[in-house]
């Protein structure tokens, strides 16, 4: 029994957000064989659980959400949760909050938002990034973030930059670890900067997992795209990356491919 854990953006779904017949053959074949599907991303269970409600012909049989601060089995029985820390959580806002380059988005209660005052004129960002902020449909007062902090708990807190620019989100990051490295984990992913509690990553979400089956990492196989996929990597030689992905990442995972699909092929062969 082989076990494969696939990030999502940038990986299983394509440019509209979606996930290609090919792709979804292939995850079924694979489970078919009598293989374990794993999803292992960055986003929260209340999107994951969304995306896909529009895919109920694809079975997976454990998640890693948040970057690993979440972990699951199918029937949604919890084998790991952590939350960034409401302080923490307060210390990121006051550093970030009036930054020009680096727009703060948290997700609480299933529910996503942005803070007002942080938001560029729509008019001077690209069409893509119009997309980006209104998909994020809710919004804060600096005065209602700051006053119910201690009150909401966390999903997710990450950074983007306002205008895609990677070497933004590259510098946010760096700031991220050097000011609370000690409370958190940070990522780069394209131009968003994914926070997670301390030692919460992917890989470790994933050794949780396998040693709940008492499987070797031998019998893990991962694919992504970007730096927060850099641990499930470290964790197995199996590791797939896209002949796309930004060259740091290309270093890190011994196999490149142009698809899940694809991924799924040699595994099985």
């Amino acid at each position: 029994m082989k076990y494969l854990a696939s990030d999502l953006d940038g990986t299983l779904l394509n440019e509209e957000h979606g996930i290609s017949e090919e792709n979804i053959k292939g995850i079924i074949e694979f489970k078919k064989a009598g293989n374990k599907f794993i999803i292992s991303t960055g986003r929260s269970l209340a999107s994951i659980y969304d995306l896909f409600s529009d895919y109920p012909e694809i079975e997976y049989d454990y998640i890693v959400a948040c970057n690993g601060a979440i972990v699951l089995d199918k029937d949604k029985n919890i084998i790991h949760s952590k939350s960034v820390r409401n302080d923490i959580a307060e210390d990121i806002f006051k550093e970030f909050i009036d930054n020009e380059d680096v727009c703060v988005h948290f997700e609480s209660e299933g529910e996503h938002y942005l803070v007002d005052s942080n938001i560029p004129d729509l008019e001077s960002v690209s069409q893509e990034m119009r997309d980006l902020y209104n998909h994020f449909k809710y919004r804060v007062s600096k005065e209602e973030l700051f006053n119910n902090v201690s009150e909401r708990e966390y999903s997710i807190i990450s950074l983007f930059s306002k205008n895609a620019d990677k070497h933004v989100a590259e510098k946010a990051k760096n700031i991220l670890l050097d000011k609370f490295g000690d409370s958190l984990e940070a990522f780069r992913n394209q131009f968003f900067v994914d926070i997670a509690p301390k030692d919460c990553t992917k890989g470790n979400g994933l050794k949780k997992i396998l040693e709940l089956n008492n499987v070797n990492e031998d019998k893990l196989y991962a694919i992504g795209d970007s730096f927060n996929d850099i641990s499930m990597f470290n964790l197995t030689e199996n590791s797939f990356t896209f002949h796309y992905a930004e060259d740091g990442v290309k270093e890190i995972a011994n196999n490149h491919v142009s698809s899940v699909e694809e991924c799924i092929k040699k595994i099985m062969n």
